[in-house]
């Protein structure tokens, strides 16, 4: 059922179905791989042989966001814009509505769009080289694909508006101890404590845990159906500023962005 996916592997160990984002070096978010992500946890949750589902990146990265000299075309392109804005609200919808548990491996850094999908998951263990940040403003755009909605869940509004504001990174060991993540291991021992709780969720009542962890999601896919619409909007209104091209040029000339607030 999977085989329409070109940048997302899937892998089954029982009843565990690991989904791995898959677009070397860093798992970057092209435009391809969002329309997939956009689709992939409605199939998962079609998906009749799959009571756990563990989310993680290929190599040594989690997702290192959206693809930004990609993002320059969408930027330039107002149709492309339309297209890439209008997909992202299923990604949060179909993510926190997926029924059954999901677990983020995060075996590296996962940043922008790549921190939100490791957040919006129901347990993150990551290795403690990784470091994760809603990175959106130092790139000129509003942090409107999830970001806003669950970091203040998460850590609280004044940590939030704190890394939300700045696009500060944070350690995974930090990113425990504040309650951002569920834990941070050393890296050799990542997939072991992965497998080890994938497997505890997988041997347990299946329709009450995942029964629990909609009860648990309810209040945040009521905020994320009456607010996704409008967030993405706001990071379409930043995407098309003066600011968001000036980051990303920046960042293919290899130099620090000179911001004029425009």
């Amino acid at each position: 059922m999977y085989s329409q996916y070109r940048h997302i592997r899937f892998d089954r160990r029982g009843r565990i179905l690991t989904v791995t984002m898959d677009n070397p070096p860093l798992n970057t978010v092209s435009r391809a791989l969002h329309d997939e992500l956009s689709t992939v946890f409605a199939d998962v949750a079609r998906d009749d042989e799959a009571d756990v589902v563990v989310l993680t990146g290929a190599g040594g990265a989690f997702s290192a966001g959206v693809d930004l000299p990609k993002l320059l075309e969408a930027t330039d392109d107002k149709a492309m814009r339309t297209a890439l804005l209008s997909r992202a609200p299923h990604i949060v919808h179909s993510l926190l509505g997926l029924h059954k548990p999901v677990i983020a491996r995060v075996n590296g850094h996962a940043m922008g769009l790549g921190a939100t999908l490791a957040l919006l998951c129901d347990v993150v263990i990551a290795a403690d080289t990784a470091r994760i940040a809603d990175s959106h403003v130092a790139v000129g755009l509003a942090a409107g694909d999830g970001g806003a909605l669950i970091w203040p869940h998460l850590i609280g509004f004044a940590r939030a508006r704190h890394y939300l504001l700045t696009g500060d990174p944070i350690s995974a060991g930090e990113a425990e101890a504040i309650g951002l993540i569920y834990k941070a291991v050393p890296a050799e021992r990542l997939d072991e404590t992965v497998d080890a709780y994938a497997d505890r969720l997988a041997n347990g009542a299946a329709m009450a845990i995942q029964a629990t962890k909609q009860s648990i999601n309810m209040e945040l896919c009521r905020q994320a159906i009456a607010s996704a619409e409008a967030q993405i909007g706001l990071e379409g209104y930043t995407m098309a500023s003066d600011d968001h091209r000036e980051a990303i040029i920046a960042f293919i000339e290899k130099r620090k962005p000179v911001f004029t607030g425009r």
